[in-house]
Order: structure tokens, then sequence, then C-alpha cells
């Protein structure tokens, strides 16, 4: 099949990819992530999913692989910021064929440069930063994007900054150190400026 646009149509397609193991390289517990409640760290990011990403919100999205079946093999979601033309890389999974999330990455670069978007952020885990570009990237847009890392959350540490620690972290301490990294269309490739005026 091909990647589209996901909405709350979704909601069912998209629950097989919330079952990993593992978040930040650490075994997921239930109370480690959740501050006590009741709920798994991975059914609680899976209705964070669902709620942010699947329900029409304006800044919320979330792309996927739909595959024959009707099911999501991969998805990547992010919010479109209205801070300044960015976005944030929030979410990604995949059913185990992480090539498809090339093609996804392609699809949600291609949406934001259409918008006028021409960097985003991503959280990624400090000993493994060089994993998500290796994996997730495409040779057409690892050659055009360029990168640099942001700052530094050490392990288990409330990240200082609004909209990462909301959007990156969903408020959850990371039980290692991570890195917030910020992808740039490099400036050979930008031929217009997104237009920032209003009034």
């Amino acid at each position: 099949m091909s990647v589209i646009k996901l909405n709350k149509t979704h909601t069912e397609a998209v629950k097989n990819l919330f079952t990993t193991k593992k978040y930040m390289g650490v075994d997921v517990n239930a109370n480690e992530y959740t501050s006590g409640e009741d709920l798994e760290f991975n059914k609680l990011l899976y209705d964070i999913f669902c709620s942010n990403y699947l329900s029409d919100l304006k800044n919320f999205h979330a792309f996927g692989y739909v595959g024959e079946d009707g099911q999501v093999k991969a998805l990547i979601s992010f919010y479109e910021s209205i801070e300044e033309p960015a976005w944030y890389y929030t979410i990604y999974r995949s059913s185990g064929e992480n090539n498809l999330l090339r093609g996804v990455l392609d699809a949600v670069i291609e949406y934001n440069e259409n918008n006028g978007r021409l960097k985003f952020y991503t959280l990624t885990h400090a000993t493994h930063t060089k994993l998500l570009r290796r994996f997730h990237w495409s040779k057409y847009n690892d050659e055009r994007y360029g990168y640099f890392d942001e700052f530094m959350v050490p392990a288990k540490h409330k990240c200082f900054y609004v909209n990462p620690w909301e959007l990156l972290y969903k408020r959850f301490l990371v039980p290692e150190d991570s890195i917030v990294r910020c992808n740039y269309l490099k400036q050979e490739y930008r031929t217009t400026l997104p237009i920032g005026g209003n009034l």
C-alpha cells in the first residue's frame, strides 16, 4: 500500500505498534514511568498518541504506512510548532520493518517543507545518537539535512524547556541520558524562506 496521513479511523490499526518491551533502552516498568498510576507505559503512550495525533487537532499529525491487511506497519507523529517554523518528531513505531519508516519520514519531511517548516527536533538516547539517522533516514534526505545536538538531559532529570518536555519527553523522566537534536534543511537546498509575517 502506501504512506498516508492517519486519522481516528486508524485507532485500532495502530494498536499493534504499541507493544514494545523497552523505552530508551530500559525495560518498561508500569509504575516507573507513570508516577504510580495504574496504567502500563505502552497503554499510556497509545492513549496519548490517539488523543493527540488521531483526533483532528490542528498542530498534531501522524503519517503511517498501511499494509494490505489494513494494519499500520510503521508510523511517525509530529507537532507543528506555533512559536517558530519548526516541528517536533514525537513518536515513531514500526512492526519490525524499520525500512518502512524511511518512506514515512520522507512523507513527513515533505509535508512540513511544503508548510514552511525547514527544521525539526528529535529526542535520542545519548549512546545511540547515530542509530536514528542510519535506520530511519533515506539517502535523499540524509544528504539534504544537517544536524547539531541542541542539549543533553541527564538520566531521570526533567527537561528544563517547555516544548521539548511536553512534546518529546511527554512529561516522563527518561531512564538514560538523552539528547535533543535539531535537524535542519541545509542552506543550499533552501529555495524560499517561509513567510513569518502576520497582520
